[in-house]
């Protein structure tokens, strides 16, 4: 996007001021070895090889991601939507804190942001292919200390490696602030299925310069391999028909360092305080920082914590496979449990509970045969007093259509934008069409300093937004349907409605529509500077006017 958000304006200042620095300039080196950049800014992109080698570009899956800093909502409900739990004071305080994010881009300019899949809700971009296929990703780091991309189960050279330490470091290992990396990892054999296991497995991927702060930061993600032989042409697992995903994680927000480092930093060796005084009163400094160490524990799926998750939506009788992982520390281990539902899971055997340990990633299969909204959740009980719950929901067969794709990574849904629906009749004497879309934002967007813009070939219409997030011009009515009281809009999608009020729009629209051989409208959105192009796909029946395919 053109404009960034107050919040992310304030994330990024520390890389503001990092860029200032002479080029070859290392402030970090002083904390930690690793952390020396390997690709710096200003250097053209090394990589793109694969063992020396361009790979094939007919096996190529080529991703485009940037690590951006970000404020990220724990609780964007508010509230507890699932069991009503009073939400504890300490998260009601402080449900969001700033962490690190993949984000995808639509290309190599990284200009507009890929919309993205709410199932995920923290992890990052879906990467996916299946056996044979490259999957090639160039990282852009926007954040103020170096970052890698570090790959599980695929097959790479040193360079793509994705991980910094001092024995040896391959070209990939820690990318500068404002510099760039490709990297290029192959599925072979080893990385896909195995003829006794389901037709496709997950492969966790994670910045690995500091491994585990920059994981508790937010910055991992995961790849999805499918059995070439078991594969539609597009690369999903042909014997399934939608995907999930959880990764259960506990975050720590509490900032501090180790609590044998926090109390040298109170006690002097002599026991004395640093002071030379008596040592602090109270209890010992380490049980004063495990006690608020997890006060700012946040026990979440997705990210989400106390039935925030989202977009867990499927329809009955659909095939559901859901891919499952977990990171963190010795506290992090789980069992993610589903209400109404059996699975086949690891080894072939039917339940409703999975162990996950850290860095663990599993498959279970389900068969969508219950319709209703059910709990899904994390059977320690700790971590389920602590909020690591949510839901699924099974739609009934003739329920409404679910918007998401029914799979991850796709290439071909690399879009900024999606149609949701269109509505309206093209009567001549008074033709009236609205259309909904989403579209992508940065969070915090202030609507009433915000312009938004269509154009339909020679047709434009374009104005800046009030508070409420609406405004018209040149017979175009849009209205903003996600903004909040206060005028932003917290989420990083732009939920809109788009009316066509003018007979001149409705006259093109038909003059359009009624060609021998029709092609998808080129329609244009505009969000401030950044143009959207996802062509429109609609069709008339008695003059009523549809949305032609949704998913």
């Amino acid at each position: 996007m053109s404009r960034r958000s107050p919040a992310l304006l304030l994330l990024t200042a520390a890389a503001l001021i990092l860029t200032a620095l002479p080029a070859r300039a290392c402030p970090w080196c002083q904390v930690n070895p690793v952390m020396k950049p390997t690709v710096f800014e200003g250097d053209p992109d090394p990589g793109g090889k694969y063992f020396g080698r361009t790979p094939d570009p007919a096996r190529v899956r080529h991703y485009y991601l940037a690590a951006e800093p970000e404020i990220w909502n724990y609780l964007p409900e508010g509230k507890d939507p699932v069991i009503g739990a009073k939400i504890p004071p300490q998260i009601t305080a402080n449900p969001s804190y700033p962490k690190m994010r993949y984000r995808q881009y639509t290309d190599a300019t990284f200009t507009t942001r890929s919309l993205p899949d709410d199932r995920l809700g923290i992890l990052g971009p879906v990467l996916r292919g299946m056996t044979g296929d490259y999957i090639v990703v160039t990282l852009l780091n926007r954040l103020s200390t170096p970052v890698s991309l570090h790959p599980h189960g695929v097959r790479y050279d040193k360079d793509s490696e994705g991980s910094s330490y001092l024995t040896e470091r391959g070209l990939g290992a820690a990318i500068a602030p404002q510099a760039r990396f490709t990297y290029v990892w192959y599925l072979d054999e080893a990385s896909a299925p195995g003829p006794d296991e389901p037709s496709s497995k997950p492969w966790l991927y994670h910045s690995h310069v500091l491994g585990d702060e920059e994981i508790n930061s937010g910055l991992s993600g995961f790849i999805v391999v499918t059995d070439a032989k078991r594969a539609r042409p597009d690369g999903t697992p042909a014997d399934i028909d939608r995907e999930m995903a959880m990764l259960l994680q506990n975050y720590d927000e509490s900032g501090m360092k180790e609590s044998t480092e926090l109390y040298e930093q109170v006690t002097a060796p002599d026991g004395k305080g640093i002071d030379g005084g008596p040592p602090p009163a109270g209890p010992p400094p380490w049980a004063e920082a495990a006690e608020l160490r997890e006060l700012a524990m946040r026990h979440a799926i997705n990210g989400r914590i106390f039935g925030n998750t989202q977009g867990f939506d499927m329809k009955e009788g659909e095939r559901v496979r859901w891919y499952l992982f977990a990171l963190g520390n010795e506290a992090d281990v789980h069992t993610a449990h589903w209400h109404g539902a059996r699975l086949r899971g690891p080894g072939g055997h039917m339940t409703d509970v999975v162990e996950l340990m850290p860095g663990t990633m599993k498959v279970a299969d389900m068969v969508a045969d219950n319709p209703g909204s059910w709990m899904i959740h994390c059977h320690v009980g700790e971590h389920m007093m602590e909020g690591m719950y949510g839901h699924y929901q099974v739609l009934k067969k003739d329920g409404p259509a679910i918007e998401a794709a029914p799979f991850f990574g796709l290439l071909k849904e690399n879009q900024s934008v999606e149609w949701i629906s269109a509505e309206g009749k093209l009567d001549p004497a008074n033709p009236s069409l609205k259309l909904r879309a989403t579209l992508t934002a940065y969070a915090n967007l202030p609507l009433w300093n915000t312009r938004l813009g269509l154009t339909l070939g020679e047709r434009k219409a374009g104005t800046r937004l009030d508070r409420s997030g609406a405004g018209a011009n040149n017979g175009v009515k849009f209205k903003v349907l996600n903004g909040d009281p206060s005028g932003l809009v917290q989420s990083d999608k732009l939920d809109v409605e788009i009316t066509f009020e003018s007979k001149e729009w409705g006259d093109d629209f038909k003059k359009r529509m009624e060609d021998k051989s029709p092609q998808p409208l080129p329609v244009k959105l505009s969000l401030d500077d950044t143009v959207h192009e996802v062509p429109l796909s609609i069709e008339i029946k008695d003059q009523a006017l549809r949305l032609k395919a949704l998913h």
